[in-house]
């Protein structure tokens, strides 16, 4: 009986050590994906930084990887934002969006372009393209429940 009290504190210790442990392990994926389907159950994930190698920030504007005349974006929800949350091209230039969701039910809309994701589940993407045919700044945004009014939206800025 005097050894209960460091019977308790050891096992108190393991399982702290132990619970330490696992939730420190459990970091996201940083490795970049590509998909070439419309809905997939493989989630690209962003390298630390938030933008898909390749992707150059301006001011805090993503301007995008130019892939065979295609400005491409990759955007991930995280949490109730986007990653990356301003994206920049010019008029007239041809836009593919790729839409990763890792966590609950997220889709993008971005209405001024006609542009919109079916709602997808964790893990899953989507791919959108469009022609910017009109210059200014367009708010994207998730239309999942009060998503949008929480801060889940994002600006395309199209200039001349």
């Amino acid at each position: 009986m005097k050894n209960k009290p460091m019977i308790i504190f050891v096992v108190a210790l393991l399982l702290g050590v132990g619970g330490w442990y696992y939730f420190s392990s459990q970091k996201p994926s940083t490795e970049v994906l590509e998909t070439e389907t419309q809905v997939t159950g493989d989630t690209p994930s962003l390298p630390a930084g938030g933008m898909e190698t390749g992707e150059v920030s301006t001011n805090d504007i993503t301007v995008g990887v130019t892939v065979g005349g295609v400005k491409e974006f990759t955007v991930v929800s995280d949490h109730f934002s986007f990653a990356p949350n301003s994206m920049q091209v010019k008029k007239g230039d041809h836009v593919k969006i790729t839409f990763s969701n890792p966590l609950g039910t997220h889709d993008l809309k971005l209405d001024e372009f006609n542009v919109a994701t079916p709602k997808l589940s964790a893990g899953q993407s989507a791919v959108v393209e469009f022609i910017a045919d009109k210059a200014g700044a367009f708010e994207y945004y998730c239309s999942v429940g009060n998503h949008r009014a929480m801060g889940m939206w994002g600006t395309l800025v199209v200039t001349e």
